[in-house]
């Protein structure tokens, strides 16, 4: 533990420096990588370790070539973690928004999976890690992802993007898409479906395990 917290302190130094600092992004991005690169900070090679964000990813250094500076406002900061297995494990690290809020929010997603899978009610979700090291910094789990709008202009339709990355020719009655594929998708817009439908809902889930909460303690 003593270990992991050296190590978030010292992201949370980089950080803040780069966000602060008055370099454009690319200038950013060269001063971090250097900054990993540099043995005096511990970063490009580690002994295993445990990832705080993830107690169950042994992590052993940070690939300073593939890390990057978002272009945003707080200027986060990608990086490349390499894991004892062989792969990597990319993580945002934020300095200077508060991630308690982000930490919340999927721990409610997970606990409304969790009751819907009780119910035989699988929609498909993969809640990402979100740790808050601070009141004013954390760490998330970085998923590549792409926009249903730059799927449409790349693809044409979702369709054809489904088709192109799980195709099955043998397919009876999903257009030569993989069966599972399919499944997936509709699940997943039926979970965007019960949010569109249910603003509140995280509201509600929230004022459920209040009230469950004050019951128990009331007895």
């Amino acid at each position: 533990m003593g270990r992991q917290g050296l190590l978030i302190d010292t992201l949370a130094k980089r950080a803040k420096e780069i966000r602060t600092s008055k370099d454009p992004r690319p200038r950013k991005i060269d001063k971090l990588r250097a900054l990993i690169s540099d043995s005096k900070n511990g970063l490009a090679t580690m002994a295993p370790l445990p990832l705080p964000l993830n107690a169950r990813i042994e992590v052993t250094g940070i690939n300073p070539d593939k890390s990057s500076v978002f272009k945003s406002s707080l200027f986060p900061l990608l990086l490349y973690f390499q894991c004892s297995d062989g792969s990597e494990y990319p993580v945002i690290f934020k300095d200077g928004d508060d991630i308690r809020q982000d930490q919340l929010v999927i721990q409610l997603f997970t606990l409304m999976d969790r009751l819907l899978r009780k119910e035989n009610l699988d929609l498909k979700l993969s809640p990402y890690d979100v740790l808050a090291t601070g009141a004013l910094q954390g760490m998330v789990q970085y998923i590549p992802s792409k926009t249903i709008a730059a799927i449409v202009s790349e693809n044409g339709t979702v369709l054809n993007y489904l088709r192109a990355n799980n195709p099955d020719e043998g397919s009876v009655g999903t257009y030569g898409v993989e069966p599972s594929a399919i499944d997936t998708f509709i699940r997943s817009c039926g979970m965007l479906l019960i949010l569109f439908i249910g603003r509140n809902l995280l509201t509600i889930i929230t004022s459920w395990i209040l009230c469950r909460y004050l019951f128990v303690r009331s007895w």
